[in-house]
């Protein structure tokens, strides 16, 4: 992870980056996350920070919320947003479930038509929500997914800010989950070439380059990383290496 972080981050961001991985880690109550999500906002110019759980189905659609954790979103916008049901017609949030990729929300508002979307987006600009960025995780074991939410005026170099928050989500998820929900369930049983692959992709080797390095194909390693997912559980290779490092099966 190292590797790959060092080669698109200015070093100020790459220690920022690491500090905060190693911090969540310790995590373990809503102040100590709160306190980390602190620090990720001191990272990238943001203004606003919300992070939410939800319950989806099978296809990771989005069903209900079922925890929130505001850090400094208006709380008039977030009375707003439950009274009139915005959870019904955000264009985020309908776009980030089932799909869980970044979302940027210039580009998602483009695309959003309708009157009712319309309305919402003169709204959430009317409290400063215009510019930001969206991410998360589906955990299909627990049935939820998550949105972590970073808006503000001055996040005009989205991609930037993007990049860094692809780095910290997995672990950010993986500390929020570690609060809501305490597992006692042992660590899975990875078999020594597993470890192996995965320690290659906690430094962001592709599986043509851990093929390379541990003289087997790519197909074998593709079989390894789908291993290593359904034993963790995990739905990315990022979220993977972050349940990785908190389970001790990996350095950080």
């Amino acid at each position: 992870m190292i590797t790959q972080v060092s080669s698109d981050l200015t070093k100020h961001e790459l220690v920022a980056v690491l500090e905060l991985i190693q911090a969540s880690l310790k995590v373990s109550s809503d102040d100590e996350f709160k306190a980390l999500l602190a620090g990720v906002e001191a990272l990238i110019p943001c203004t606003h920070t919300i992070i939410c759980l939800a319950k989806i189905d099978a296809y990771t659609h989005f069903q209900s919320f079922l925890k929130m954790v505001n850090i400094s979103y208006p709380l008039d916008w977030i009375s707003l947003y439950v009274k009139d049901d915005y959870a019904e017609i955000d264009p985020i949030l309908r776009s980030h479930y089932g799909r869980f990729s970044t979302q940027i929300w210039s580009e998602t508002y483009r695309q959003a038509t309708s009157p009712r979307e319309q309305k919402f987006i003169r709204s959430a600009e009317a409290f400063g929500l215009s510019e930001g960025v969206t991410l998360g995780i589906a955990c299909r074991r627990n049935g939820a997914g998550s949105v972590f939410s970073f808006a503000g005026q001055s996040m005009s170099d989205h991609t930037r800010h993007a990049t860094v928050l692809e780095y910290l989500i997995p672990h950010l998820h993986v500390a929020l989950m570690r609060i809501l929900s305490p597992s006692s369930t042992p660590n899975p049983d990875l078999s020594h070439r597993e470890r192996e692959v995965l320690d290659w992709m906690k430094e962001g080797k592709t599986s043509w380059e851990i093929s390379h390095i541990l003289h087997i194909s790519e197909r074998t390693v593709n079989f390894h990383v789908q291993n290593i997912l359904a034993k963790l559980q995990a739905s990315t290779r990022g979220h993977a290496i972050a349940l990785a490092i908190q389970q001790g099966l990996i350095g950080p």
